[in-house]
């Protein structure tokens, strides 16, 4: 895997330094928050469903009057122009994050690469666990720069030495991860909860589209977690994890503490379409 190092960012098309790449504490957008971002991957040279993480990026800033500074297209010509200045990097993680404008600045839309950490053939063999963290998203649908309670929850994970934190609404309901989309399985279907719920990923779709073609039924709803004891598998979602079992809640077996039959079918059909886009294999089947 290459090693990345941070040479440029792109701001508005123009090629910056890193340490150019800045926001005002005296602004709003630090303060409120006001931005949005996406995390894409960048795989043997190819940017994996670009078009998707560029449409929900544009999707998130409409939903809370955040300009921008370029439409789609643009966007997408800046995320090209960046990789060609770095040079040959095959493999990373794209950062995209738009903010508004300021009393003396336009709006703006900064890109990087990052390295890229997928999960451990361990974490992929074993499973990962997570625990659970009371506290929801101001704006679930929308990717915006308001991750405090991500944080939290991630370090509470952390705190327990675990991978992951989800996060459990008012009435009790586990939403997603702190940075990952959540899924149960009970009796051979796919429990997701609600889409006004969560963040609809771009590996979400992904998923929801495998699942259909190999049959296997989805359910849209609340997931309680005091009815974690009827799951008989989870795994989540994102960017870089593709598809990772989820095994142990609070400490508690989710199933049978172990990668489910349904999870590792999907991992298998996620792998197999992944490296039919890229040209290279992931290497991350479950």
């Amino acid at each position: 895997m290459s090693r990345i190092s941070t040479r440029f960012v792109v701001c508005n098309g123009d090629l910056i330094p890193p340490g150019a790449a800045t926001v005002s504490v005296l602004g709003s957008t630090l303060y409120g928050a006001f931005g949005v971002y996406e995390s894409i991957q960048l795989w043997n040279g190819v940017v994996f469903h670009l078009d998707d993480h560029l449409s929900r990026l544009l999707a998130s800033a409409a939903a809370i009057g955040l300009p921008l500074s370029g439409d789609l297209a643009v966007h997408r010509d800046w995320v090209h122009q960046l990789i060609q200045a770095e040079g040959s990097p095959l493999d990373a993680t794209i950062r995209l994050f738009s903010v508004g404008p300021e009393a003396d600045a336009q709006p703006r839309s900064f890109l990087w690469l990052e390295p890229l950490h997928p999960p451990s053939p361990q974490m992929i063999r074993d499973g990962v666990g997570a625990v659970s963290y009371s506290g929801e998203r101001a704006l679930p649908t929308v990717k915006s720069l308001n991750t405090l309670v991500n944080t939290l929850a991630r370090h509470a994970s952390q705190a327990a030495d675990e991978h992951e934190g989800l996060l459990v609404d008012a009435d009790g309901n586990v939403r997603e991860g702190a940075s990952s989309t959540f899924y149960a399985v009970q009796e051979g279907a796919l429990l997701i909860p609600p889409p006004e719920d969560i963040l609809e990923g771009v590996t979400l779709q992904i998923v929801l589209d495998l699942a259909e073609d190999a049959g296997i039924p989805v359910h849209r709803l609340p997931l309680p977690l005091a009815e974690r004891d009827g799951w008989d598998e989870a795994f989540l979602t994102s960017t870089s994890r593709h598809i990772l079992p989820l095994v142990r809640l609070d400490g508690n077996a989710i199933g049978n503490g172990t990668p489910g039959l349904l999870t590792k079918e999907l991992s298998r059909r996620f792998e197999a379409y992944f490296e039919k886009v890229t040209g290279r294999a992931y290497g991350l089947n479950v």
